[in-house]
């Protein structure tokens, strides 16, 4: 697992601690955690569109056109 892996999985199971002490520990930049966070809420938001499967944002899937 990688130093990022690791420490978003810490993050995980110590909410409270900051993104810049996790940084501190596993030798990171804060920006990489909170780029990280970012992209992990990104992609949190994502669903699979229900006529062809492609990966979308929920808000870009036009539900009235849908049978």
């Amino acid at each position: 697992m990688s130093k990022t892996q690791e420490a978003m999985a810490y993050l995980k199971a110590n909410p409270e601690e900051s993104a810049y002490s996790i940084a501190q520990k596993f030798g990171l930049s804060p920006t990489t955690i909170y780029t990280t966070i970012k992209r992990a809420k990104a992609k949190e938001s994502l669903v699979a569109c229900p006529c062809c499967g492609t990966v979308l944002p929920e808000e870009k899937i036009n539900r009235k056109v849908l049978k």
